[in-house]
């Protein structure tokens, strides 16, 4: 069924539901990577469940998480996150970027234009190489990539993704362990600095979206000088 015959309120609850999928997992994502430090040593399950990236992946081994903890919770957090991103792309990129457009003056940056012309080329590609990346999801989903190479390319990334860096995890054990031990010891100065970094980058990309839009609002207000 195409989007155009689904009814409006429907299309607003689909809408809603993928919204606050996102921002949970965003969320999640932001609340793991503070407590890392405490969540690695104490339960690198839940770390996970919150957020799976590469890091996270890499010190849950030596944690001693069980190998079948670590594939369903990564796969499961990984392929969520990537189907609600490809989703909003999909039935909403449109309206987001026309949106985006608009606070940009239809100025693009330079390096999203690249990136969609290289997505129309290459998406799967990008797919299967970084699985766990929102912009290149929601991206993929916006260029109206199929469905079926999708989440074929990001099942295999997945899995890919896991099983190199439990081999990386392994190798390395000796020198994370010693890493786990120092973060034992001060994670709640890491804590408090991973908050600290987290805030700040929090508040510079709320400057960074007002500048953005400033002049486009200045024009719409007070309209032009000539």
């Amino acid at each position: 069924m195409s989007d155009a015959a689904i009814p409006a309120r429907n299309r607003d609850t689909r809408l809603r539901v993928l919204v606050s999928a996102y921002v949970v997992l965003y969320a999640a994502a932001n609340v793991a990577s503070v407590l890392a430090p405490r969540l690695v040593k104490q339960s690198p399950e839940l770390l996970l469940a919150g957020s799976a990236r590469i890091r996270h992946l890499l010190f849950a081994v030596p944690a001693d998480i069980s190998p079948g903890a670590y594939a369903v919770i990564g796969f499961l957090r990984l392929f969520v996150a990537g189907a609600v991103c490809y989703l909003l792309g999909n039935w909403y990129g449109g309206r987001g970027f026309a949106w985006l457009d608009r606070q940009l003056g239809d100025q693009r940056p330079a390096t999203l234009r690249w990136l969609e012309r290289a997505t129309d080329r290459v998406g799967w590609l990008f797919v299967l190489l970084m699985p766990g990346s929102n912009i290149v999801c929601a991206m993929v989903g916006h260029r109206k990539m199929a469905a079926k190479p999708f989440f074929s390319m990001l099942t295999i990334g997945i899995v890919l993704r896991l099983w190199w860096v439990w081999l990386a995890a392994n190798h390395w054990e000796s020198e994370l362990k010693d890493a786990l031990r120092w973060v034992g010891k001060y994670q709640w100065w890491l804590v408090g600095g991973f908050l600290a970094v987290t805030v700040a980058q929090s508040y510079r990309r709320a400057r960074a979206t007002e500048r953005a839009s400033a002049p486009v609002i200045t024009q719409e207000v007070f309209g032009d000088d000539e």
